[in-house]
């Protein structure tokens, strides 16, 4: 996670695997407590998810709905409110730094950034984090520069 902060907005370079999948499990881990597990502990309420995973992490959850409450209700607690503004406040900080180490991952396994663009297809999002698990490749060294 170290590296991860330190190259937060950094797009030259490479990400190992273990860089970028310890941000998958942190992000993931934030996100499903703060949408998920916290709401519906302090309501009372099962929260209905349905998941779509994202290359970046912070997309992780942000294109579901976040609870499956009716349109007219809202969180029945102010605590319940606060952690799904807390969840928005963490999705809103990390797309960058979520963009920039997949951007980085792809690097290391030679191929160009520009992959993160497959994100905007709808089966993109499934190649992508594929892609960020291939193995590392002796000419990705070409992006070190």
């Amino acid at each position: 996670m170290t590296r991860f902060v330190s190259g937060a907005f950094r797009l030259r370079g490479r990400a190992s695997r273990s860089e970028y999948w310890w941000w998958m499990i942190v992000n993931v881990v934030v996100l499903a407590l703060a949408q998920l597990v916290l709401p519906a502990l302090i309501s009372g309420r099962t929260p209905q998810p349905t998941l779509l995973v994202g290359p970046f992490g912070s997309w992780l959850f942000a294109t579901i709905e976040l609870i499956n409450w009716n349109q007219t209700d809202a969180p029945s607690s102010p605590a319940a409110a606060f952690f799904l503004i807390l969840a928005g406040l963490w999705l809103i900080l990390t797309v960058i730094p979520g963009f920039t180490v997949a951007v980085r991952r792809f690097h290391d396994s030679n191929l160009s950034g520009w992959w993160g663009l497959l994100v905007l297809v709808p089966i993109g999002s499934y190649v992508l984090l594929l892609l960020a698990a291939r193995r590392s490749r002796l000419e990705g060294m070409r992006f070190d520069v």
